[in-house]
């Protein structure tokens, strides 16, 4: 009798030890770089890309940066891709900013907080530009 119970045990054990692997998120990679919080001198371009990457990850909400976001792509043709694409606007989409000859990255921040922070403050430097 157990060499018939056997191998369905085993075959039970083995998809119960899949299942489990499967439900388990595979770990980002850590984010290096610089973080900021500061917008100051930030084109518009990149602005609207930074307004993409904060809504889409529901750091700031769809009402508050999509209007901007549209405001900047409408005003300052944003998304509109050249010959060589808009860099400035592909870098916000990231999550990343220039300022001042550097790159910043709002990833860099492990918290929450920090990057809804960080893109609050974006919120407030975007105001002059619409």
């Amino acid at each position: 009798m157990f060499r018939r119970i056997a191998p369905v045990i085993g075959l039970a054990l083995g998809l119960a030890a899949s299942a489990a692997h499967a439900q388990t998120p595979p770990v980002p990679d850590p984010i290096q770089g610089t973080p900021s919080k500061d917008f100051s001198n930030v084109s518009p371009s990149n602005l609207a890309g930074i307004m993409n990457y904060c809504t889409e990850h529901e750091y700031v909400s769809y009402e508050v940066g999509n209007p901007i976001l549209y405001g900047l792509s409408e005003k300052y043709k944003t998304t509109e891709p050249n010959e060589t694409g808009n860099y400035d606007y592909a870098l916000g989409t990231a999550g990343q900013f220039a300022r001042n000859g550097s790159t910043f990255i709002i990833t860099a921040y492990t918290s929450i907080d920090d990057r809804k922070e960080a893109c609050a403050n974006a919120v407030k430097a975007s105001q002059p530009y619409l």
